[in-house]
């Protein structure tokens, strides 16, 4: 076999290697808030052997990427100069594309730790899993195949590759895109001998898992990515095989921006997993959020929930807030209440200050129209704006779920909309339907002027792309903005709707997979036994 066939394994396996998966999204969420609207694949030895489609919590969903603008230290466990030097030549690649600068170090504490042990082939650990490992003076990266019988082409690609799944990216032969007609006698043939020598089990990690696009932050299949690596004919049962790869494509540059964008204001995350891990269930999470800027004055911050993960033995009750908003700073909190089991949930929020002067926001509780004791059905206000939209169009308004509170022993449903908008205001409702019980539910508004520049908003939902009476955890589908963005926008999105058995936990996230300047592609999904028979969310996108 050449050197084209060597085939690395993203990450080993953690969990075996000391990191809990929760203890590893924990670390993730700290480092890098948009972890938790991201996605990470699950491999066959991440976790209980399960199907790759049925992810067991939240926390196998946290993606793995460093905090955008990090300057990442890289040390060496052993290697020669020449070897040392190939890294710092092909590694800063990524760099010319992302968010993220490379340090080499030649000791002390680092981020990434390389060994070039020509026995064990090439590998790196995933993300933000590479810190846990370099603080023990682990390896968290080999590159067993960098040596000068090698061509530069060859040392290349391997140096991509593995920092790629360094920078948190995985393989591309395993997105849900892919569709390799493996010849599986002969890869597991092949990858038994030398230079490999993997088992059964092992091939079928890192050939044949295919990740759900709930697990994998994936575009379309790219058979030019730096991330897929070259198979040769007999791998597969049509006799084509894989490019082989040496430098990154227009996808992965396009992925890696996406993934570290450049520091301009974003929409912010709160997860409770940044204070705990979701085995440890807490009721009251609270947390302190700097603002990215000092603000002449309080800005405004209106907040959605994206995710939730709440057990079904008692009522489903939740409260995500912004509290004592100054200059500088406010405190946010995802608060459970009675014998309710919060396992976890986040949020989203906007600093919405001078540079979002044209969008007005507000907020609206079922409580404002009967208390929780005489709890309905159907619950409607009129909001008037703070400034009439005179002389205009009727604004564009959106809505993000906030608050809600459910009887535990019927099913869970709720929808969020807005109708009758003109220039003086709109109708907010938040309704649930059947035989549900809703004792109060609450809402954040966002409006702005329909002809505004640079500003798109929308809703989505699985009912666009299937019935209700046909529940599956991933939902998937691709928004177009209506107008194409002269560059890569910002995206906010949060729940508007859900409607959830009772029999089991509710547990719901909206997440993305990329974001482009015509639109993006959005995931609504469930995990472990949940059963989501409809769930909607909105989105605010800006530049």
């Amino acid at each position: 076999m050449t050197d084209k066939y060597h085939v690395c394994f993203a990450g080993a396996n953690p969990q075996a290697d000391g990191l809990s998966v929760d203890d590893s999204a924990s670390r993730a969420a700290a480092e890098n808030q948009r972890n938790g609207s991201l996605t990470i694949p699950i491999g066959v030895e991440q976790g209980p052997m399960v199907s790759p489609f049925e992810p067991q919590s939240l926390a196998m969903l946290m993606s793995k990427f460093w905090a955008p603008g990090r300057q990442l230290r890289i040390s060496f466990l052993s290697g020669n100069d020449w070897q040392k030097d190939q890294v710092k030549k092909f590694a800063p690649l990524w760099c010319q594309h992302a968010n993220l600068s490379l340090k080499f170090i030649p000791n002390g504490e680092c981020d990434i730790l390389i060994d070039f042990n020509p026995m064990l082939g090439s590998w790196s650990y995933l993300g933000t899993d590479c810190g846990y490992f370099a603080q023990q003076r682990k390896p968290t990266m080999n590159l067993g195949w960098i040596n000068k019988d090698k061509k530069e082409d060859s040392i290349r690609q391997v140096i991509l590759h593995e920092f790629g799944h360094a920078l948190g990216a995985v393989h591309e032969h395993e997105s849900p895109f892919a569709k390799i007609p493996w010849n599986k006698e002969a890869v597991y043939k092949s990858l038994g001998g030398p230079p490999n020598n993997w088992d059964r089990k092992r091939v079928d990690s890192n050939m044949f898992t295919k990740h759900g696009l709930d697990k994998v932050k994936a575009t379309q299949f790219d058979d030019k990515s730096i991330m897929l690596y070259h198979y040769p004919a007999e791998w597969t049962t049509n006799g084509k095989g894989t490019p082989y790869n040496t430098s990154l494509s227009e996808k992965d540059k396009s992925y890696i921006r996406f993934t570290y964008p450049p520091k301009k204001k974003d929409a912010m995350q709160f997860s409770t997993m940044e204070l705990h891990p979701s085995n440890q269930p807490a009721s009251v999470n609270k947390q302190s959020k700097q603002f990215t800027e000092q603000y002449p004055t309080a800005p405004r911050v209106p907040i959605g929930l994206t995710s939730l993960d709440i057990g079904h033995e008692h009522n489903i009750r939740l409260a995500a807030a912004a509290t004592d908003i100054s200059t500088s700073a406010f405190n946010t909190s995802l608060n459970a209440w009675a014998d309710t089991v919060l396992y976890g949930a986040s949020l989203t929020y906007l600093e919405a200050g001078p540079d979002f002067d044209y969008l007005q926001t507000g907020t609206f509780s079922t409580t404002e129209i009967s208390p929780w004791q005489n709890h309905k059905q159907q619950n409607s206000k009129r909001i008037t704006f703070e400034k009439p939209f005179e002389g205009q169009a009727p604004p564009k308004v959106i809505v993000w779920l906030t608050m809600v509170d459910f009887a535990n022993n019927k099913n869970w449903r709720i929808k969020s909309y807005v109708t009758d908008v003109d220039t003086k205001g709109f109708t907010a409702h938040i309704d649930s339907w059947a035989d549900t019980v809703m004792y109060q539910a609450a809402i954040t508004w966002l409006a702005y002027p329909a002809d505004h520049p640079n500003v798109a908003s929308g809703t989505f939902s699985t009912m666009d792309i299937r019935p209700a009476d046909k529940p599956q955890p991933e939902n998937t589908a691709t928004v177009k903005f209506g107008t194409k963005f002269a560059e890569q926008p910002k995206l906010a999105m949060a729940l508007t709707g859900f409607d959830y058995s009772c029999e089991k936990n509710l547990r719901l996230r909206v997440s993305t997979s990329g974001v482009e300047e015509e639109g993006f592609k959005w995931h609504l999904q469930s995990w472990a036994d949940s059963v989501m028979y409809s769930a909607s969310a909105a989105f605010f996108a800006w530049v």
